[in-house]
């Protein structure tokens, strides 16, 4: 094998993927970019075959490649500055013709440019110049079509074509989202019975518009270079995310109108909430260990529920309690409980995370089901199997459960409807004993028990060194909230910091079951722990 013939196979296997990558960036198009790298590769094969070995062979190919691109690009330019020189405001009110010299060039050499320029072009230009180059239409027929006058075509044509010049000439080049999307993880409260916003948000391109929006105002035809998506899609989600309420639009410019955090933001407001983290958890501890006799005492416990499973609910209802007491001396407990109101009746506020890694599992939701009668409740823990566990009680096992609690009525009386949904519950929620009665398996919780069980925990000489460390973790998210939010964005801080909070639950566990604090239950499929009715 000749020195040529291994430079040649080195070539091939080092430097081809990347003078493709090169020519992808400079001209923003997957088949133009295809006929540069191939442009380059033969003049590399070319001065190999005329014996021309490079003494430092990188920079020997990037000298090609970019001299290649150099060429390229002034005879893209030249033959764009052809097509697009033709004067609108002399067109005859006909049919354009076929033969002439400019359209044969438009429809031969440019008319994938054409096409990728008209992706990008606002959708008014975008039907004016589909309607005269690509269908072939009269300026009358447009105009007439359009509802405009003769010359208000000419003159539109005319700003339309100066502005497919412009892109014409530019090696456009797709944002990192175009092939690398990113994941944005979400988070709401409040009242959305019509899916919203977790609707709108369910696939990556509304995710990546929201993400790139945020804190950078945008115009439609910059996000569709940013996705790598053509304007005429672009401008449907952009509608939809409108319309959706998390997008408002400034101008012609676009912008995410609530907090999406950054990766940097995270890491600050994680470094903050740890910063005391095993100090508060040890709090958390002590003040729901020594309440447990008193709190079973409220006669919430039906079954045979063990302290180790109670414990479970106690401190994490006492992580609650303690934000919620914080909350309130901030003056925050109404933005959290009643966000913002949104344009179809709803209130809900949402929050939106960048994709990292923390360390730690730190997701636990407080999700069930409500009814006039009763309302069901889970804490779901992101952690040692014990997100769904037994899963969600649905509104009719609810409303049966319930009327079997208050009419003690037995299961052998039950409609065969209502043995239908009690075998939906039997093992799951409760159970039957020996006479038929039924027992719950999760906790049973009136309002006034809740009340007594809140002035227990708060009654605890500890409470207030609790409360304390919490307000001052409030203080540490509040403050890096205000270092990594864009201004107009501040006034979601208190919103914002309120969901992050939320994250203490989950961090207060870790602890507690790395300490032995918490004992994970042997089958955490079958586990009620957590899981809760509250009764008027």
């Amino acid at each position: 094998m000749t020195a040529a013939d291994k430079f040649a196979e080195e070539y091939a296997k080092e430097y081809l993927g990347k003078v493709f990558y090169f020519c992808l960036k400079k001209t923003g198009d997957p088949q133009e970019a295809e006929d540069l790298a191939s442009e380059i590769s033969v003049s590399v094969l070319r001065q190999l075959r005329r014996g021309n070995l490079p003494e430092h062979p990188s920079a020997w190919v990037w000298k090609i490649a970019r001299s290649r691109y150099s060429d390229w690009a002034e005879a893209k330019r030249k033959r764009t500055a052809a097509v697009c020189s033709e004067d609108i405001s002399e067109l005859p009110d006909v049919k354009a013709d076929s033969s002439e010299p400019e359209r044969d060039v438009l429809q031969q050499e440019d008319f994938a440019l054409l096409r990728r320029e008209l992706a990008f072009l606002s959708t008014d230009y975008r039907e004016l110049l589909i309607a005269f180059y690509i269908e072939d239409r009269s300026i009358r027929e447009i105009a007439e079509r359009l509802h405009l006058s003769v010359e208000a075509v000419k003159s539109r044509l005319f700003r339309a074509r100066n502005i497919l010049k412009e892109g014409m000439n530019m090696a456009r080049t797709f944002g990192p989202k175009s092939y690398k999307p990113e994941e944005v993880t979400f988070t709401s409260s409040g009242s959305q019975p019509s899916g919203l916003p977790f609707s709108a948000v369910q696939r990556k391109t509304p995710k990546n518009i929201l993400l790139e929006a945020s804190d950078n105002p945008s115009t439609a035809e910059e996000l569709s270079m940013a996705l790598g998506i053509a304007l005429p899609y672009m401008e449907e989600e952009i509608e939809l995310l409108h319309n959706a309420t998390l997008l408002d639009k400034e101008g012609d410019k676009y912008v995410t109108n609530f907090v999406i955090e950054s990766r940097q933001c995270q890491q600050e407001v994680y470094d903050a909430q740890r910063r005391d983290s095993k100090e508060r958890s040890a709090l958390i501890h002590q003040i729901a260990s020594d309440s447990l006799a008193s709190i079973r005492g409220t006669g919430i416990v039906r079954g045979k529920m063990s302290d180790a499973d109670l414990k479970w609910w106690v401190a994490t209802h006492l992580v609650d309690l303690t934000c919620d007491d914080a909350r309130t001396a901030l003056g925050w407990m109404r933005v959290f409980f009643n966000p913002k109101a949104r344009a179809n009746g709803e209130t809900w506020g949402f929050i939106g995370r960048e994709w990292m890694e923390l360390g730690e599992p730190l997701g636990c939701n407080h999700s069930g089901c409500w009814t006039p009668r009763g309302e069901f409740w889970m804490y779901g823990y992101s952690d040692f199997e014990l997100w769904c566990r037994v899963g969600l009680m649905e509104k009719n096992e609810l409303l049966l459960l319930i009327d079997l609690l208050e009419s003690r009525k037995t299961v052998e009386t039950l409609t065969e409807l209502e043995k239908t949904v009690w075998n939906a519950i039997d093992g799951r929620f409760a159970h039957a004993d020996e006479t038929g009665r039924v027992v719950p398996d999760v906790l049973v919780i009136p309002k006034a028990a809740m009340t007594r069980i809140d002035g227990i925990l708060q009654a605890h000489p500890l409470y207030g060194d609790l409360l304390d460390r919490v307000l001052a973790t409030f203080d540490g998210v509040r403050e890096s909230m205000e270092r990594n939010l864009p201004k107009r964005l501040h006034g979601e801080i208190p919103y914002a910091t309120s969901m992050d909070m939320c994250h203490l639950r989950m961090m207060a566990v870790n602890d507690l079951v790395a300490s032995g604090g918490l004992i994970v239950p042997a089958a955490p499929e079958k586990s009620t722990l957590s899981m809760w009715l509250e009764l008027p």
